[in-house]
């Protein structure tokens, strides 16, 4: 979902998520079943480098492997 969004974005490098698009791009069609996969999702993304989130816990930053790999 988050690649998705900064690929229909024609995002690069450096590109935020901030956290109203994570809330309409994604949460919002989310149940409340999916808060524990979202989170998983997130982590590994940020695991393998594709994104930094933020304090917020919420806002994404597109990394250089992130932009690489949309």
């Amino acid at each position: 979902m988050f690649m998705t969004w900064f690929k229909s974005s024609r995002a690069l490098e450096g590109h935020i998520m901030t956290k109203q698009d994570v809330i309409n791009a994604v949460l919002k069609k989310l149940g409340p079943k999916q808060d524990r996969p979202f989170q998983i999702a997130m982590n590994e993304l940020q695991n393998d480098g594709l994104i930094d989130v933020q304090e917020d816990g919420v806002t994404l930053v597109l990394t250089p492997k992130g932009a690489d790999f949309i």
